[in-house]
């Protein structure tokens, strides 16, 4: 399958997705691809779900009228525009001159809309523009609003640096996101959506996480701010440490999933140790604000059921008391069942003799 085949169409071939992402993001992408030959799960397997899946959505539905876009070439060709810095105006000006099709101006403008939703959601994995009935979003967009810029220029104005004081607060080894959902009840959900990284929803029931870890580490466009992968990339070094076997364990569970929940990027099982000095969240710019609001949910859990209590050791004597209050009581509640039970036989004795 060549760059000219339809994105919407067919399985990715090993010499399509190869190029795409050289088109992408240039960069030596051989020994990922490879992997796949071998029968295994390839490194960007989470990527090119994401990617066949929204070129379905956006091309498949009503008939393709929402987007230009019909071939993979159509999506590289906005993402060099985007590259070069071209303005939102300027993009969708180049891709109305090539809609040869008795349209109106209207719909010739709405698909080049969609057209650049689309391919930064691939290109960049971020929702830009409000949602709308042809555009569903997750719980956050980036809005690009202003046709006269161009989509650096909206993400820097997106991602600021925070200034939060931290003091001297060390994110801990126990500070996971297996634990935060075992600590606190926080449910994990997976993201393609970068913006939507670290933010609870659902009435803080769930936490997404951008879980792409292969598509960062192998990023080499200029749009995103700077130190701003690299931050993202040290947050899922510090949720998903290697070294934790529960965390490993959980991951790999996730991974094997039938349904059809989305399932996370392979590449979690493989982040980089960090050392004592690189847990501190005055390291943490973009992100600081999530993880330290994250950090006193951890803190300070609102457990709504037992196996809460039981898994959250952190304070062992507060543990201990707790469970041996439990214990009490239990005993409690079972002699007293007992004893109860014992005098309503006795009663029934008394009242129905057995004749002798």
């Amino acid at each position: 399958m060549s760059l000219s085949g339809k994105a919407n169409e067919g399985t990715l071939q090993i010499p399509c997705k190869r190029k795409i992402l050289e088109a992408f993001w240039p960069c030596d992408t051989t020994t990922l691809l490879e992997v796949e030959d071998d029968g295994e799960r390839c490194p960007w397997d989470a990527y090119f779900r994401h990617y066949t899946t929204e070129c379905r959505k956006a091309i498949g539905s009503a008939c393709g009228e929402h987007v230009t876009v019909r071939a993979h070439q159509d999506i590289i060709d906005i993402v060099r525009h985007i590259e070069a810095g071209a303005t939102k105006e300027v993009i969708k000006r180049s891709l109305v001159v090539l809609d040869t099709q008795q349209r109106s101006e209207e719909a010739k403008s709405r698909m080049a809309e969609g057209s650049v939703r689309l391919v930064a959601r691939l290109f960049l994995m971020i929702d830009v523009g409000a949602p709308s009935q042809y555009w569903i979003w997750g719980p956050s967009f980036l809005p690009w609003d202003d046709e006269h810029d161009d989509l650096k220029t909206v993400l820097k104005n997106h991602f600021v640096i925070s200034s939060r004081q931290t003091g001297n607060l060390v994110f801990e080894e126990e500070f996971t996101a297996f634990n935060l959902q075992r600590f606190t009840g926080v449910k994990i959900q997976w993201s393609n959506n970068l913006t939507d990284h670290l933010r609870l929803v659902d009435n803080d029931r769930r936490l997404c996480i951008f879980h792409h870890a292969t598509f960062l580490q192998h990023q080499t466009s200029e749009i995103f701010p700077k130190n701003l992968v690299g931050e993202t990339l040290r947050t899922l070094d510090l949720l998903f440490p290697r070294q934790d076997t529960d965390t490993q364990r959980w991951l790999k569970s996730q991974q094997s999933r039938d349904d059809d929940t989305l399932t996370p990027d392979i590449s979690l099982l493989n982040r980089n140790m960090m050392m004592s000095t690189d847990r501190r969240a005055i390291n943490f710019e973009y992100w600081r604000d999530e993880l330290m609001s994250l950090k006193e949910r951890f803190d300070q859990p609102k457990p709504t059921s037992l196996s809460q209590f039981w898994y959250d050791r952190r304070n062992r004597p507060q543990w201990y008391t707790f469970w041996i209050a439990v214990t009490v009581l239990g005993l409690t509640v079972f002699f007293g069942l007992v004893q109860s039970i014992e005098g309503a036989l006795q009663v029934y004795k008394a009242y129905h003799p057995v004749p002798s």
